[in-house]
């Protein structure tokens, strides 16, 4: 007999180092739940991929915060997997670009961009099941 699971939102955090699974495990429970993965990690790539797009340096933090403030991301189920929606695109692939992973610890870093995210992560939290997964999530999220 499978437990029961509330009723109304609820978040499931899964937290750990890069490598560690987080990933794989996250997608398999909210499959279980009839949820959606809020890919943290993921969020700071478009961050990322938006700065760079509009020619700022990754390290300006002020650029950073205003790029941060002004991006509506939204995680939803495709063909292919999850896609993250940034202003309603998809940006799945384009978040993965090899310059974007150059960045993303550099702007992950700006207190302002860092404060942005958990506050679109814990209204993403509210909305439904959802399985968060990323750094931090059990601790400061």
């Amino acid at each position: 007999m499978s437990p029961r699971l509330p009723d109304g939102p609820f978040v499931v955090a899964i937290d750990g180092p890069a490598g560690s699974g987080k990933s794989t495990l996250a997608r398999k429970v909210a499959e279980a739940i009839d949820g959606v993965v809020i890919d943290t990690g993921a969020m700071y790539r478009a961050v990322t991929a938006a700065l760079l797009d509009q020619g700022f340096d990754p390290a300006d933090p002020h650029a950073a915060a205003t790029v941060a403030e002004g991006l509506l991301l939204r995680f939803e189920p495709g063909e292919e997997g999850q896609r993250l929606m940034v202003n309603g695109e998809d940006w799945s692939k384009r978040i993965r670009l090899p310059r974007v992973a150059a960045a993303v610890s550099t702007v992950a870093a700006h207190p302002a961009v860092r404060a942005r995210m958990v506050a679109l992560q814990r209204d993403m939290g509210r909305e439904g099941r959802v399985v968060m997964e990323g750094r931090d999530i059990g601790s400061n999220v």
